[in-house]
């Protein structure tokens, strides 16, 4: 059986959650599903809010990020207008953003601008607070939580560069996260995240609330916020599991499976983690490690009840 629901990859389309969004400026991208004798899905897009354009300009001689003077040669983005997101090509103390009908315009700098690439931030309704030229990408900060989201520029896919490092951690960041409009799921740019790396199987886990994601076929993870979606709950994102699950299944009745080390597989862990329980590399008792993952390490694999 070979299921294929997460479309995860260093570039390209990043798969996060609705409870990811911040109220300005984030998209989302919802996980590909295929049958499970299928060999690939096709991806969709989920709801997004595009950046409004706030009234009310600034004379304080707010200075652009450093992102906006090493853009590369911008012209990337699906989105147009008058002004080039990738670029940051406005007049003296405007930024380019994308208002309410999904184009490029130039607006004014708020004062309140103020956090530089890669700090983290708080997404909220009442602008952005991150330097002109950056989006607060992330969750939102709840009941007085740590700031978790991150000031990041639109970017060039494959230009990681461009990206620069999370601050103070870091964290070489990556333009791996497409935005969206909401209503007519049309791509806008794409833009910069910073992730921790992780190793599944807890060998090198993520903090409380996260989740550790497998992207690609040399075993590449990183942490991402997790719902803490419990084994076999309906899910429909590739961040929805609590962590050491997988979300897979068919169109619209995917659940969360606990992810394994399929058994007899070359694979870089020892016979701790080979042997370990569910979440840890093994399954629960009355299921078996016998769903294997298209574009993910033949190690990586799920567990299903006898029924599948």
């Amino acid at each position: 059986m070979i299921t294929r629901l997460l479309s995860l990859r260093r570039r390209g389309l990043l798969v996060f959650a609705a409870f990811l969004a911040a109220d300005v400026g984030i998209a989302l991208a919802a996980c590909s599903t295929s049958s499970p004798d299928a060999t690939d899905g096709t991806d969709a897009t989920s709801e997004a809010t595009a950046q409004p354009v706030d009234g009310g300009g600034t004379d304080s001689p707010i200075t652009r990020p450093d992102s906006a003077t090493d853009a590369g040669g911008g012209h990337c983005s699906a989105v147009k207008g008058e002004c080039d997101i990738v670029l940051q090509d406005c007049p003296p103390q405007q930024e380019c953003v994308v208002d309410n009908s999904g184009v490029t315009v130039c607006q004014p700098v708020q004062g309140a601008q103020q956090l530089e690439r890669g700090r983290a931030c708080c997404p909220n309704t009442m602008g952005n607070p991150c330097l002109p030229g950056l989006t607060c990408v992330g969750s939102a900060c709840v009941d007085g939580g740590p700031a978790t989201a991150r000031c990041s520029p639109a970017c060039c896919k494959g230009d990681d560069q461009h990206c620069g490092s999370s601050v103070p951690e870091g964290i070489a960041g990556a333009c791996d996260l497409t935005l969206v409009d909401p209503t007519s799921s049309k791509e806008l740019y794409q833009v910069c995240t910073y992730r921790q790396r992780c190793e599944p199987f807890q060998v090198e886990p993520c903090k409380a609330g996260e989740t550790c994601l497998v992207e690609d076929m040399a075993g590449t993870a990183s942490c991402v916020t997790s719902a803490g979606k419990t084994n076999r709950q309906p899910c429909s994102f590739g961040n929805e599991c609590a962590d050491g699950l997988i979300c897979l299944g068919d169109v619209d009745a995917s659940v969360c499976h606990y992810a394994c080390v399929l058994p007899g597989s070359a694979n870089p862990f020892d016979a701790s983690v080979q042997t370990g329980g569910p979440g840890a590399g093994g399954c629960p008792a009355n299921e078996k490690c016998n769903i294997q993952i298209q574009d993910l390490p033949a190690w990586y694999a799920a567990c299903s009840l006898d029924g599948g």
